[in-house]
């Protein structure tokens, strides 16, 4: 009699509990919606990843930049899944990141511009040299910025990704809506079962 009081009341604190936790990402998924669907909060969260990873006089140049290189790896691992490393400035050639993949190696660079100067050609060019040296299987460069008409050109005859300031806040939001629909859909399963 008693272990069937306390399993009745464990399923009982169960079903709360999944049900507090679907609210929970119901709450959140809203909550995500709302900066996806809105410009101008893009445009805010874009030019706060600007001031947040700007080189500044007198600061160590290399730390500051080695932030917004983990900051973009994390971000390309939602892409493909895959894992990242951040290179040594000393040592990379000009290449920022590297991400291992089930598909093969790619290579990246991650430039804190402003708006104000768009990235040009050059950086696809870095990462082009070292995608053939290396036998990489693709490669992209990240900005918080824009890039020139002539980079995005360039870029697309050689396959090189390019992920200017509002694709990389939209990558950084999209990361948090996809795993938010992973555990609801494990919720789901959870309530099926």
């Amino acid at each position: 009699m008693i272990i069937s009081i306390l399993i009745v009341t464990n399923v009982c604190w169960l079903l709360l509990y999944l049900r507090q936790k679907g609210l929970l990402m119901r709450y959140r998924s809203s909550a995500i919606d709302a900066l996806t669907t809105h410009d101008e909060m893009k445009e805010t969260l874009r030019i706060g990843l600007y001031h947040r990873y700007k080189k500044e006089q007198g600061e160590d140049q290399e730390d500051r930049s080695l932030e917004f290189e983990a900051f973009v790896a994390e971000m390309m691992e939602t892409v493909r899944g895959g894992r990242t490393y951040v290179t040594r400035a000393s040592r990379n050639y000009g290449i920022d990141i590297e991400e291992h993949t089930d598909h093969g190696l790619y290579l990246g660079l991650a430039v804190c511009a402003d708006d104000r100067d768009p990235v040009d050609y050059r950086p696809i060019a870095v990462v082009h040299s070292q995608m053939v040296k290396r036998g990489a299987v693709g490669g992209y460069v990240a900005t918080t910025g824009d890039f020139t008409a002539s980079a995005y050109q360039y870029a697309d005859e050689l396959n090189i990704e390019l992920y200017n300031g509002d694709r990389l806040v939209e990558v950084w939001v999209g990361g948090s809506e996809t795993e938010v629909s992973m555990e609801q859909n494990n919720y789901e399963i959870l309530l099926k079962e």
